[in-house]
């Protein structure tokens, strides 16, 4: 190989590169979120545990957003806010639309069942 083939390579090599950082920057938190989760993971779920799991999810994802939102008021919160909730709060996401996708499949409903209130005792006619 010649020099100039060799320096050739190596700009294609970095265009490369940088076509692929900049698409990473471009990708969506749905996709993100998506990545962060291995496929098939609530595939042998119930449904009570679907439902359960969801909930759970859900509860955490709260929290982070909460979390974050307190974080972000700041400069140095926003640093706090992406390096260490965002990751955290993008893999909730995706796991939990795992597991709405695996209820779907499976024909689940993910609301979670209504307490049952005590009945109430009759009044007494006066």
């Amino acid at each position: 190989m010649t020099v100039t083939t060799i320096g050739r390579r190596a700009r294609i090599a970095a265009a490369c590169i940088v076509a692929l950082g900049a698409g990473g920057c471009a990708m969506s938190e749905d996709t993100v979120s998506t990545l962060l989760v291995a496929p098939g993971n609530y595939e042998f779920y119930s449904c009570p545990q679907l439902v359960s799991t969801a909930a759970s999810l859900r509860g955490r994802q709260k929290q982070l957003e909460d979390l974050m939102a307190r974080a972000e008021t700041d400069f140095g919160g926003k640093i706090m806010s992406t390096t260490g909730y965002r990751p955290d709060y993008l893999r909730v996401r995706g796991e939990l639309r795992s597991v709405e996708m695996t209820a779907r499949e499976k024909q689940c409903d993910l609301t979670p069942p209504q307490p049952k209130r005590p009945a109430q005792p009759a009044q007494p006619k006066r």
